[in-house]
């Protein structure tokens, strides 16, 4: 019987979905839980989510919280989703930006207020010049 982890690493690899894609599209869903607690689950680390956890994983992956668990035999291969051009685009905007260190920074950066992000961005402008990063740039 296969496990949890076994299970949960196979969709999100058919699904062609990294941890951190899947935890953000299950906040969105309405059910927060982290990239990180996604990987201690496909590690094995973690074994129990709760049911709630289970059927937004399932409902994200589309599987039965059964499959998902390891309690029901595979009838077919998971097939990932039809993904369009603009997903796919998508994609690679975000893959662009996590191999700069963008995505981790911009990330980070929700739910702060207005006058923080300004100042971020005034710190990182202060960094710039600083370090003269603009004028190696010419």
């Amino acid at each position: 019987m296969a496990t949890l982890a076994e299970r949960l690493t196979e969709a999100l690899r058919a699904k062609k979905v990294s941890n951190r894609e899947a935890a953000r599209a299950l906040k969105k869903a309405g059910t927060p839980i982290s990239h990180v607690y996604i990987g201690l689950l496909c590690s094995g680390g973690k074994a129990n989510p709760t049911l709630e956890q289970m059927e937004a994983l399932a409902r994200f992956l589309g599987v039965s919280v059964g499959w998902l668990a390891g309690e029901e035999a595979p009838t077919a291969k998971v097939a990932p989703s039809a993904t369009s051009s603009e997903e796919q685009e998508r994609r690679q905007v975000l893959s662009d930006l996590n191999a700069l260190g963008v995505l981790n920074v911009a990330e980070r950066m929700t739910g702060l207020s207005p006058l923080s992000i300004e100042a971020i961005r005034t710190m990182v402008e202060a960094m710039r010049t600083a370090e003269r990063v603009d004028e190696q740039d010419t």
